[in-house]
């Protein structure tokens, strides 16, 4: 080859490359030529509307990464399970059919027996103390994040539902109203419901609406907000606040591998906001709660909710029968080699520490 043809070819390489860098806008990651510019957009599947105080915060979540990364980190949301089913979204996103997506314990109960902790009966009433408490917990247990990671998943962020409480077509104010109905339950509720006489149904939320329309239940464990997001209202007309704990094993997790390749200081700007996440959705919650309250006593488009408050004794009554669940967490985290007692004396700490805060200073986004 002559010395032309060897320079020829040089420049035409040279040329090859250049084009690529303008092509991809020097986000290659072939050549890694300005690897740290590469642009990530993430799809996010989720099992709900973009309706109500949780959707609301990621959506919060997702233009703050935005944001903070300069546009380099871009979320896009497919709602109401359009990308991928609720019940498939810890093998979707571990399998990287999708990037990012809201994981429920309570769905994949086999595969996350950890988290179901969170799931307990009876187990807080207040949901930042809640968020704030699992948020922490993650972090200090390597049993919990080995969980999820040997799914391929990392979990960024905790949700809550709040309070758990019962949306039925007639009053349940003590465990006598239960007998013989067909309630729509969830985890351990449903086996703390059965011992006090209703028969539990399992339903996916999304399908909840037309089961009350229709008469496949006559109740549901429910949240305030959440009746409100989903116009169950329409379908039934009682809510007793019995404040039966909440569903805390819930929350966004993203695609281990995906996650890792990011740069660290992409990585630190998402764990940061999601760090951020129980305080936002706290605010969010607690308003939406008060205005959902307020809107479904008044009647909306001429349907109204009658609110009961449950009876002290009656309460602690329904609480004395939750006691199975961490025994029964308790017996299958000895049988898996796992220290519960240790991860529960984590948790009762961190709850305690939270609920110590929230007496002296109040929420922190009212101080």
């Amino acid at each position: 080859m002559s010395k032309f043809d060897v320079k020829g070819s040089m420049l035409k390489g040279m040329g090859v490359a250049i084009a690529a860098t303008l092509v991809y806008g020097g986000a290659s990651t072939v050549t890694g030529i300005n690897a740290e510019a590469k642009t990530y957009k993430l799809k996010y599947t989720d099992i709900g509307p973009p309706r109500g105080p949780r959707p609301e915060t990621m959506i919060w979540w997702a233009d703050e990464i935005k944001k903070r990364t300069d546009g380099k980190v871009q979320i896009k949301f497919y709602w109401s399970q359009s990308l991928v089913k609720g019940k498939e979204t810890l093998k979707a996103v571990g399998a990287g059919l999708v990037d990012v997506g809201t994981v429920l314990g309570l769905y994949t109960p086999a595969d996350l027996p950890i988290w179901n902790l969170s799931n307990a009966p009876f187990g807080g009433r207040d949901p930042w103390v809640g968020m704030r408490t699992w948020q922490d917990l993650r972090k200090a247990s390597p049993e919990l994040q080995k969980e999820t990671q040997s799914k391929n998943v990392r979990i960024l962020a905790n949700f809550t539902t709040g309070s758990v409480d019962l949306l039925s077509k007639k009053p349940i104010l003590k465990a006598a109203d239960l007998e013989g109905l067909k309630v729509r339950a969830t985890g351990g509720w449903g086996p703390l419901l059965q011992k006090m006489g209703a028969t539990p149904v399992r339903i996916g939320f999304g399908e909840l609406y037309q089961a009350l329309d229709k008469g496949t239940v006559d109740a549901t464990i429910n949240y305030i907000a959440a009746v409100k997001a989903y116009k169950q209202y329409e379908v039934a007309n009682h809510i007793t606040e019995v404040q039966m704990g909440q569903v805390l094993g819930f929350g966004i997790g993203i695609n281990m591998k995906k996650f890792n390749k990011m740069p660290k200081e992409l990585q630190d700007i998402i764990l940061q906001v999601s760090d951020e996440m129980p305080e936002e959705y706290g605010k969010r919650y607690q308003k939406s709660v008060d205005a959902a309250r307020d809107a479904m006593k008044a009647g909306i488009d001429g349907k109204k909710i009658e609110f009961h408050v449950m009876d002290a004794a009656e309460r602690d009554a329904w609480r004395a029968q939750s006691d199975f669940f961490v025994k029964d967490w308790l017996a299958r985290m000895k049988e898996k080699g796992v220290d519960g007692q240790k991860i529960i004396d984590q948790m009762n700490a961190l709850r305690a520490k939270y609920e110590k805060e929230l007496a002296d200073k109040g929420y922190p986004w009212k101080r």
